[in-house]
């Protein structure tokens, strides 16, 4: 996985904040999710969304997603705040 794209995803402190479509392809393709702000690892939840399915699952940072479109969303432990993190994609 070679290309990327950045994103600044709004986070609620203590739940989630609102979701955002960080992959869409019209194939399967494989992604993975980085947090950039260094310190911020283990006060950040992640859970991802797959192709239009109903469930939130939560999301490990570096785990490899397979789909066609992935929705995002974050919980801080801090400050309602954007959080920036990378997609990882082929």
């Amino acid at each position: 996985m070679c290309p990327s794209d950045i994103f600044q995803i709004p986070a609620s402190k203590g739940g989630f904040g609102p979701s955002a479509e960080v992959f869409a392809s019209d194939l399967q393709f494989p992604c993975s999710i980085a947090i950039r702000e260094s310190g911020l690892e283990e006060s950040v939840r992640i859970q991802v969304q797959r192709d239009d399915a109903e469930t939130w699952n939560d999301y490990e940072e570096g785990e490899l997603l397979i789909g066609k479109k992935i929705k995002c969303r974050i919980a801080y432990g801090g400050e309602t705040r954007k959080i920036t993190i990378e997609v990882f994609h082929t």
